[in-house]
């Protein structure tokens, strides 16, 4: 792209990109954005230098390991927080954006691409970057058969071969899986951690940490890791032969994009527009392994088996998640994990 824009040609860019309704123009044509490092690097990095290369509008990378820590960051620094859109998970999120002082509302007159988004993949406070299910993900050298359903964790073959998320990960989907197999409900999840106590002979660990998760499961530490797609992904480029299954129910789950008040909010909305794009979906997809959230992307046929079959899908209240989870886990500390 030339170096010096011109507005008739950002103008132009940004009318292809279905965005006219918003002001293309700024002092500083530039945007940060606070992602995971590894999410950035196999998806979003190509994703931002597709969006400048059509918009002119530059994209800055500020790093985040841990998404309870930058809100904190981004609460204290409310006045200047430095960042224009936040990556975080849509449990996080449903209550971060409650804060209209710190998070601006989607414009979403304005954002075309939204209007071809999966049902539940956005809201006025947030838009959805990706989906992915919890599933399971286990090494066939490894395991006698295939794996078909999540009562099959429970068989007394996989004694210590399992890493499955602690409550604490995933916003407690464990607990709400468990539940909905012993007949409980995420109103009512007592029989679920009752259940997990009796997985736990069958548990080398609950994990917190995805990495050590993943790694444990490339090195033959366990056999089987509970875990989105992702955690099949970075197996496999480990050079390790892994399958997947995400059985009913499978609890759908975003991380997702928000609008921080930084005066740059035009500009952030955008970059998330582009983002849920078809193709940059496409790149989602196929850089991620996670679920394209806007329908005219398509899902690698290579991957379609590792998704939810139709109807096997399940979501959950998140507020009711926000309200509950750190009960869950603490609960599941005190009578499964000690």
């Amino acid at each position: 792209m030339p170096a010096r824009l011109t507005r008739r040609t950002l103008l132009a860019a940004t009318a292809a990109l279905g965005l006219t309704g918003m002001p293309a123009l700024a002092q500083d044509q530039s945007i940060t954005v606070m992602i995971w490092g590894t999410t950035w690097q196999l998806a979003f990095e190509q994703i931002a230098a597709d969006f400048t290369e059509k918009t002119g509008v530059g994209v800055n990378l500020l790093s985040q390991a841990n998404s309870g820590e930058s809100l904190a960051k981004l609460q204290a620094q409310r006045g200047n927080p430095g960042v224009d859109v936040w990556f975080t998970t849509s449990s996080v999120a449903n209550r971060a954006v409650k804060d209209d002082g710190l998070f601006a509302q989607m414009p979403l007159e304005s954002m075309p691409n939204t209007g071809h988004m999966v049902e539940g993949s956005f809201t006025d406070g947030w838009v959805a970057a990706y989906a992915y299910p919890l599933g399971i993900v286990w090494r066939p050298d490894m395991v006698e058969g295939e794996i078909t359903s999540w009562e099959d964790l429970w068989d007394p073959k996989f004694a210590n071969m399992l890493a499955v998320p602690a409550p604490s990960t995933y916003q407690g989907r464990i607990v709400l899986v468990a539940a909905e197999l012993a007949g409980g409900s995420i109103d009512d999840v007592e029989p679920g951690i009752e259940k997990l106590g009796e997985l736990s002979p069958n548990v080398a660990f609950w994990y917190t940490s995805d990495a050590q998760a993943r790694q444990a499961l490339a090195t033959g530490e366990v056999s089987v890791l509970v875990s989105p797609p992702s955690g099949a992904k970075t197996v496999r480029n480990e050079g390790v032969e892994v399958k997947m299954i995400s059985p009913k129910p499978a609890p759908m789950m975003y991380d997702v994009m928000t609008l921080v008040k930084n005066g740059k909010e035009d500009l952030a909305a955008q970059f998330i527009n582009y983002a849920v794009s078809p193709e940059a979906q496409q790149i989602v997809a196929e850089n991620l392994q996670n679920m394209p959230v806007n329908v005219d992307a398509a899902v690698p046929e290579a991957l379609a088996s590792q998704y939810p079959k139709p109807g096997d899908t399940v979501s959950y209240d998140e507020d009711k998640v926000n309200a509950n989870y750190d009960s869950w886990n603490e609960t599941f500390q005190m009578s499964v994990a000690q």
